[in-house]
């Protein structure tokens, strides 16, 4: 084990290589699953939209038209806060890329005052 903890502290590289290894490695894993579990999901979305359209096929046409206008209006709500946030953020980014030089400003402003006040 020293030998293995040695070698590695001598080359830093292949220490670093390994780890980016081990982390691919990783995730292959975890998107594997994670589209096993996307086509699981697919197949009871459509077991369940089957179901519904043989017990009463003449109402699911409104159905699915109302399911597509509450997702249209989600889609929407989503869109106009990711908007703001957006624009929200770049101003904040701004504002603290400002803050630095204006609070320097303050410090120099009540420095002056206090060296009047220090000559009275």
């Amino acid at each position: 084990m020293d030998v293995v903890t040695g070698y590695l502290s001598a080359h830093p590289a292949v220490f670093i290589i390994a780890v980016i290894l081990i982390i691919l490695m990783l995730l292959n894993f975890f998107f594997k699953s994670l589209i096993k579990l996307v086509f699981i999901m697919l197949i009871i979305l459509l077991v369940a939209v089957g179901y519904y359209y043989f017990k009463d096929p003449s109402t699911m046409p409104d159905k699915i038209k109302e399911s597509v206008d509450t997702m249209k209006s989600g889609v929407s709500e989503l869109e106009d806060k990711s908007k703001s946030f957006y624009s929200d953020s770049k101003e904040l980014y701004k504002r603290t890329k400002e803050a630095p030089g204006s609070v320097s400003k303050m410090l120099d402003k009540s420095n002056k005052d206090v060296d009047k006040e220090l000559k009275k």
